[in-house]
C-alpha cells in the first residue's frame, strides 16, 4: 500500500540512511527526502514544508544535532509527524522524547539503531490515512466578538471523562472538560480555543458557563440515583478574580448542590504567577467546602511548596508519568513517590492517563486509588456519558 506525503530522513550517515530508506519502501513510502546534517534538513523542509508527512531524525549529528533541529522545526510550526532515531542510550533517548514533547511536536516515538522494519511500521501506523491539517488561522478567527457570541449562545458545553475506583472499577466522579462541538466550521478543541478565550479576556464567563451546565447536569444525574462528584478545571485567570468564589458558591448553592459535591482543578505549573492573590481565592474555596485538587502534579518547579502552603485535598498525578512507568524505571519511581506522598498527606491521589491494563496495574500497586483515561472512558457528552454512568452503577451494586 502505497502512502501519500513525503518523508524527510535525517542522519549523517548513508548506511542508515540507505536503510531507513529501504525500510519506507517496504512500508509503501515512496516520496523520501534525505539530509545529513540538521541545516540541510532545515533548507528541505523550508522547500517542501507542504508535502512532508513525517521527519526521521538522528540525534547525533556534527553542527547541528537533532535537538536543536526539533527546536528550529518547532519555531517553523512544524505539523509533520516526527520520529527519533539514535544509538545512544535509552535514558538519553527518552529525554530527548520529552524536550520533543516540550516543544509541542506530534512525536509518534523513539528508535534504537538499528531498527528494523516492524519497529518503524508500529510507528508510522499512528499516522492518519489522510493528513487532517486545520488551515492558518484555525479557519474562521476566533475573534473575542465570535468568542462573547458563542459563549451567550451556549455553544462552550462540558464533557465529562469519568473518574472510576482503581480497584472495583466503580464511579466515582467526572472531570468535566470545555468544548466547542458545534463551531460553525467544525469542532474546535480547547488547545485552539482556549488560549483565545484568555487572550480576550473571557475567561470568567467560559468558566462561570461550564459551572452552571454543570451543576445543572449534576442535578439530573442525582434525580436518577446517579451520586457522584464533578471536578472543574479552574484556569488562573479566574483564580485572580477575588469574587471567584463567592460567585461560584452561589451557583452551586442555587442549584440545590453542596460545595462538597464538587473539586476543583488547579494546575501547579501556573499557581506562581500573582500568588498571594492565588492563595487568597483557593483558601477560601476550601472554607467553602471545594474540594481542590492540585493537577498535573510534578510538572511544575514548585510542587512541594504548593503542598505545603495551599490545602489541597486531592492530587492528580500528570499523564505523562503513567504512560512512561511502563518503559521506564525513573518515571515509575517517580509515580510511586508522588503517589506515596498523597496518601502520606491523608490525599486522594488521582492517576491520569490511564490507557492499558499494564498501566492500571502500575498505579493501583503504587497507591493510586482512583483512575481516569481512556482504558475506561473517553470524554464524552452528557447523554453518553449518563448512560455509561447507569450501567456501571448497576454493574456495581
Amino acid at each position: 500500500m502505497e502512502n501519500s506525503g513525503t518523508v524527510l530522513v535525517v542522519d549523517d550517515s548513508d548506511f542508515q540512511c540507505e536503510l531507513i530508506g529501504a525500510q519506507l519502501a517496504d512500508l509503501g513510502w515512496r516520496n523520501v527526502l534525505f539530509a545529513d546534517s540538521g541545516r540541510a534538513a532545515l533548507e528541505l523542509f523550508d522547500r517542501h514544508r507542504k508535502s512532508i508527512r513525517l521527519v526521521i531524525s538522528d540525534l547525533s549529528m556534527p553542527d547541528m544535532d537533532g535537538l536543536i533541529l526539533m527546536r528550529h522545526l518547532a519555531q517553523r510550526n512544524l505539523d509533520a509527524a516526527i520520529v527519533l532515531i539514535s544509538g545512544v542510550t535509552e535514558e538519553i533517548l527518552n529525554s530527548a522524547a520529552g524536550l520533543a514533547s516540550a516543544h509541542g511536536l506530534d512525536l509518534l516515538g523513539v528508535l534504537a539503531k538499528p531498527s528494523t522494519t516492524h519497529q518503524l511500521r508500529e510507528l508510522l501506523d499512528k499516522i492518519p490515512a489522510t493528513p487532517s491539517r486545520r488551515p492558518p488561522g484555525g479557519g474562521a478567527a476566533l475573534t473575542p466578538q465570535r468568542l462573547r457570541a458563542a459563549l451567550a449562545d451556549g455553544h462552550f458545553l462540558p464533557w465529562y471523562q469519568p473518574k472510576v475506583d482503581s480497584r472495583t472499577g466503580k464511579p466515582v466522579g467526572v472531570e468535566a472538560l470545555a468544548r466547542w462541538p458545534l463551531a460553525i466550521d467544525g469542532p474546535i478543541g480547547p488547545a485552539e480555543f482556549v488560549p483565545a478565550i484568555e487572550e480576550a479576556g473571557l475567561s470568567d464567563e467560559l468558566f462561570f458557563s461550564i459551572v452552571r451546565t454543570v451543576v445543572s447536569d449534576m442535578t439530573r444525574w442525582r434525580a436518577q440515583g446517579i451520586d457522584i462528584k464533578a471536578a472543574i478545571n479552574l484556569s488562573m485567570d479566574s483564580a485572580l478574580n477575588l469574587s471567584m468564589p463567592e460567585q461560584l458558591s452561589q451557583i452551586v448553592l442555587l442549584g440545590g448542590l453542596q460545595p462538597g459535591d464538587f473539586v476543583i482543578e488547579v494546575t501547579e505549573s501556573r499557581l506562581m504567577v500573582e500568588r498571594s492573590v492565588a492563595m487568597e481565592s483557593l483558601t477560601r474555596l476550601s472554607l467553602m467546602g471545594f474540594t481542590l485538587s492540585i493537577d498535573d502534579f510534578g510538572t511544575g518547579y514548585s510542587s512541594l511548596v504548593q503542598l505545603i502552603d495551599l490545602p489541597f485535598r486531592e492530587l492528580k498525578i500528570d499523564s505523562s508519568f503513567v504512560q512512561r512507568a511502563s518503559l521506564e524505571l525513573k518515571a515509575k519511581t517517580i509515580l510511586r513517590i508522588a503517589a506515596s506522598l498523597g496518601v502520606n498527606l491523608s490525599m486522594g491521589v488521582v492517576a491520569e492517563g490511564v490507557e492499558t491494563a499494564e498501566q492500571l496495574d502500575i498505579v493501583r500497586d503504587s497507591g493510586c486509588n482512583t483512575v481516569q483515561g481512556y482504558y475506561f472512558a473517553r470524554p464524552m457528552p452528557f447523554s453518553v456519558c449518563t448512560e455509561w454512568l447507569s450501567q456501571r452503577s448497576l454493574t456495581h451494586q
